[in-house]
C-alpha cells in the first residue's frame, strides 16, 4: 500500500490512536503528533514512501498557521494589556535569549545554532497556555492576563524574527540579493518589509472590504477566497525577487484580511483545514528526527529543558517582582509560560531549510519541546500547590514588601470594609462608600491600580488575599464586611474558609462566573453572590417596568456615560 491515500490514512489513524492515549495522560495533542512522526521515521515501524508530498503538506500547515495568526492578530490589544505585560514580555524575551544563548554556546552547539536555540527557548505555547488557563477558569485572573499579554508580545516578536530570517538569507542560491553584504541584506529586508506593509495597508483599507462584501454571503466563496489569497501570496513571497519564506507570506495574507469585517468568519472556515495540515507538519517533523544523533542530543536537551522549566519562570518572577507584583503572581505567571512554543519548532524547521541547523540541533529543540510541554501541562494544573510548597523561599522576590504596600502606617482598627479587586466593579463602589464615610481597605494584585488608589488617599495593599501577611496588613479579622469582585473561584473559597474560622462574624459578598459556582459559594458560607448577568437582568427589568420615555432613557444614558468616563464629565 504505497499510494498516497493509503499512506495518509495509516498516518492519521496512528495519530488518532496515539492522541487518544496521550489525552488519557492529560497531555497536549502536539506530543502525540511528534511521537507519530517518530514511529514512522526513526523507529521505522512504518516507512514513508511519499516523503516529499508529506513535506509539502506540512509547509501548507505552517503557512495556514501563520495566516491564522495574522488574521487574528489585533495590535490594539497591546494597549489593553497594559504596560506591565509589554515591559515584562520584552524583558523576559531579552533575558531568556541572553542566558539561553550562553548555555547553548557553553554546551558547544556553535554560534548560529545557539542563536536559533536561544530564540526557541524564549517563546511559549499560546495554544497550550490559553487552553489550560480556560479549563482552570484563570484567564481573567491577573496572572492569566499577564501571561496572555506576554504571549502576545512573544507572537509579535516571533513574526519579526521569521520575517528577518526569511528575508535576509539565501535560498538555495536563487536569491538575487545574496551577492549583497550582510548589512545591505538587512537594509533590503527592512525596505522590502516596508513596501509590502504599505501594500497590505492599502489592500486592507480599500480593496478587501469591498471584495469581501460581495462574497460574504457564501461560505464556500469565503473559504475559497481565503485559501487562494493565503497560499497564492505565500507562493508569490517565495519568488527570488521577493525572497521571503512562504510562511511569512501566509502571515501577511492574514494581516491584510484582519480588518475585513469578516475575519472571524474566515477564521472559522479555515481553522479545520489549518488543524489538519498542522498535524501533518508535526508528524513530518517527528519523522525527520534521527536516532543516530540522539546520543549527542539527549544531554543538551535535558539541560535546556531544565532551563525552560526552572530558569525561565525565575526570570519572569524576577521581572514582575521588580515591577511591584507579589511572588504569587510572578510564580504563577512563570510556571504558566514554562514550555517552548510550536513557533520554536517552526523556527527549527526554517533553520534546517536555510542550512543553519542540522538534524542534531533539530532533535535537541524537538526533545526540549516534548519534555517541557509534557511537564508544564502538569505544572500549570498544580501551580497553586507548587506555590504553597515554595512559598517561603519565594518571599525573596517580594522586592516591594516594606516600601510600597500601603500609605498609612496603620489600617482601620475595626468594623471596616475590605474590597478585594478594584479594577472594574470594585472601583465603582469606592465613591459611594466614601460618601457614607465608611472606612475602606483595598486589596489588589496590580501595583499600578494600588498606587493609583494610594494617591487618592485610600489604604490600599498590593498582594494576594490568600496571604496571611496581607490579612495582617488589612486587619482582616476585625473587618465588618468583605466584598470580593475577583472571578478566581479558588481565591474566593479561601476567603470563605478564612471567615468561617474567624473569631467574629464577618459578612462576605463574592463574585461567581455561573450558577453552579454561585451554589457552591452559598454552600461554603457566602452571604451574597454576585452574578453579573443576573444583576444586569434585574436592572433591565426595573427599567422596563418603570415604562421609561425616551427623555428618561436619555437621562439614564447620560448618568451611565458619566460613570463610564468620569474624567470627561468633571467640568
Amino acid at each position: 500500500m504505497n499510494n498516497l491515500f493509503s499512506e495518509l490514512t495509516i498516518i492519521l489513524i496512528g495519530a488518532g490512536l496515539i492522541t487518544f492515549l496521550i489525552r488519557i495522560l492529560k497531555q497536549p495533542s502536539i506530543i502525540a503528533y511528534i511521537i507519530t512522526g517518530l514511529i514512522i521515521g526513526p523507529l521505522g515501524i512504518y516507512q514513508l514512501h511519499h516523503g516529499e508530498i508529506i513535506q509539502s503538506l506540512s509547509e501548507i500547515g505552517i503557512t495556514l498557521l501563520l495566516f491564522m495568526v495574522g488574521l487574528d492578530l489585533d495590535v490594539s490589544q497591546l494597549k489593553r494589556i497594559g504596560k506591565a505585560a509589554v515591559i515584562a514580555g520584552l524583558s523576559q524575551i531579552i533575558m531568556t535569549f541572553v542566558l539561553g544563548f550562553g548555555l547553548s554556546a557553553a554546551l558547544g552547539l556553535g554560534i548560529i545554532p545557539s542563536l536559533y536555540i536561544a530564540l526557541g527557548l524564549t517563546f511559549s505555547s499560546t495554544i497550550i497556555v490559553v487552553k489550560l488557563l480556560s479549563e482552570k477558569r484563570d484567564l481573567q485572573s491577573l496572572y492569566g492576563k499577564l501571561a496572555v499579554g506576554m504571549l502576545l508580545m512573544q507572537d509579535v516578536a516571533v513574526i519579526f524574527i521569521l520575517i528577518f530570517l526569511s528575508g535576509s538569507v539565501a535560498d538555495n542560491g536563487n536569491n538575487p540579493w545574496v551577492n549583497f553584504g550582510l548589512g545591505s541584506q538587512i537594509i533590503l529586508t527592512i525596505a522590502k518589509a516596508f513596501v509590502i506593509g504599505m501594500v497590505v495597508v492599502w489592500l486592507s483599507k480599500f480593496i478587501f472590504p469591498k471584495l469581501v462584501a460581495k462574497i460574504e454571503k457564501s461560505d464556500e466563496m469565503v473559504l475559497l477566497f481565503a485559501l487562494a489569497w493565503s497560499l497564492g501570496l505565500a507562493t508569490l513571497f517565495t519568488l527570488p525577487l521577493i525572497g521571503f519564506n512562504a510562511a511569512v507570506g501566509g502571515f501577511v495574507a492574514g494581516l491584510a484580511l484582519a480588518n475585513s469585517g469578516v475575519h472571524h468568519r474566515v477564521s472559522g472556515r479555515v481553522k479545520p483545514l489549518r488543524d489538519f495540515f498542522v498535524i501533518i507538519f508535526f508528524i513530518f517533523l517527528g519523522s525527520e528526527l534521527s536516532f543516530a544523533s540522539l546520543g549527542q542530543a539527549i544531554l543538551p536537551a535535558v539541560l535546556l529543558s531544565i532551563f525552560v522549566l526552572w530558569i525561565k519562570p525565575i526570570i519572569i518572577l524576577f521581572v514582575l517582582g521588580i515591577m511591584g507584583y507579589k511572588p504569587r503572581v510572578g510564580f504563577l505567571s512563570g510556571i504558566t509560560l514554562a514550555q517552548i512554543s510550536e513557533f520554536s519548532l517552526i523556527l527549527a524547521a526554517m533553520g534546517v531549510s536555510v542550512g543553519h541547523l542540522n538534524n542534531t540541533h533539530v532533535t535537541i529543540i524537538t526533545l526540549v519541546g516534548i519534555i517541557t510541554i509534557a511537564i508544564s501541562s502538569y505544572s500549570i494544573e498544580s501551580a497553586e500547590k507548587l506555590y504553597h510548597f515554595f512559598q517561603r523561599p519565594l518571599k525573596a522576590f517580594d522586592f516591594h514588601r516594606h516600601n510600597s504596600d500601603h500609605i498609612e502606617s496603620e489600617p482601620p482598627k475595626k468594623n471596616h470594609i475590605v474590597i478585594v479587586g478594584t479594577n472594574r466593579l470594585g472601583s465603582h463602589l469606592l465613591e459611594p462608600l466614601a460618601k457614607q464615610k465608611e472606612e475602606v481597605v483595598i486589596i489588589d494584585y496590580d501595583p499600578d491600580v494600588v498606587h493609583d488608589h494610594q494617591q487618592k488617599g485610600y489604604y490600599a495593599i498590593c498582594g494576594d488575599i490568600t496571604d496571611p501577611y496581607v490579612h495582617e496588613l488589612a486587619n482582616l479579622e476585625k473587618a465588618r464586611l468583605i466584598i470580593s469582585t475577583i472571578p478566581d473561584f479558588k481565591d474566593t473559597m479561601a476567603i470563605l474558609e478564612y471567615t468561617r474560622s474567624a473569631k467574629k462574624r464577618i459578612q462576605v459578598i463574592v463574585t461567581a462566573e455561573d450558577e453552579l459556582e454561585a451554589s457552591m459559594l452559598y454552600n461554603a458560607g457566602a452571604d451574597y453572590v454576585l452574578l453579573s448577568h443576573y444583576v444586569g437582568s434585574l436592572h433591565l427589568n426595573d427599567i422596563i417596568k418603570a415604562n421609561h420615555t425616551v427623555s428618561s432613557l436619555n437621562k439614564l444614558k447620560r448618568a451611565h456615560l458619566k460613570n463610564l468616563h468620569p474624567h470627561e464629565h468633571k467640568h
